[in-house]
């Protein structure tokens, strides 16, 4: 049996204890789960870099503790841009706005270093096409693109995330006014 062939006996085999491991590390039954789910994709993909196949338990755990690490770093940076996002709102609305902001800042995450750098010049910082070409030493044909096509990437990824969302889109432009409403 190969490889793949033998891929679901270790799912049968080790989802319980893979489980109950996530569980006592997050003490979150869903985020376990999640965290056990994503452990078999990592596998998955990495099925290939198994050295011992009489090791598959250690190999699971060490993947499904990266795998946390990862959350707890995602959490950690989410809870970081909520408490810097919270002091710039006033307190009304408050939570809403903090929530479509985050929702915003997760999309921008998801944009490449460049088309984060070259929207955020422009709609946070202020800069005007010229400006930017100037700085970045390209024509403002390709500035303007580029933020064209950087928008577009992050209204796919805002509205992944959650249908509706792409509206927020405008508080790029009220960054870019100042602040918010």
């Amino acid at each position: 049996m190969n490889l793949t062939e033998r891929f679901p006996v270790w799912i049968d085999r080790h989802h319980q204890a893979l489980y109950r491991h996530a569980l006592w590390m997050t003490a979150q039954p869903e985020l376990a789960l999640e965290l056990v789910q994503e452990t078999f994709f990592q596998a998955w993909e990495s099925r290939h870099s198994l050295r011992d196949e009489g090791r598959v338990l250690p190999w699971l755990l060490t993947i499904l503790r990266r795998a946390a690490i990862r959350e707890y770093r995602s959490r950690c940076r989410s809870e970081r841009q909520a408490d810097a996002l919270r002091a710039e709102l006033p307190a009304e609305g408050r939570e809403q706005d903090l929530q479509d902001m985050l929702d915003l800042a997760q999309a921008l995450e998801g944009l490449s270093a460049a088309q984060r750098d070259i929207l955020l010049r422009y709609a946070l910082h202020g800069f005007s096409y010229e400006e930017i070409g100037e700085q970045l030493s390209i024509p403002i044909g390709t500035v303007m693109s580029r933020i064209s096509r950087a928008r577009q990437a992050l209204r796919r990824h805002m509205h992944r995330e959650r249908p509706t969302a792409a509206d927020n889109i405008t508080y790029l432009d009220v960054a870019r006014k100042g602040g918010p409403r």
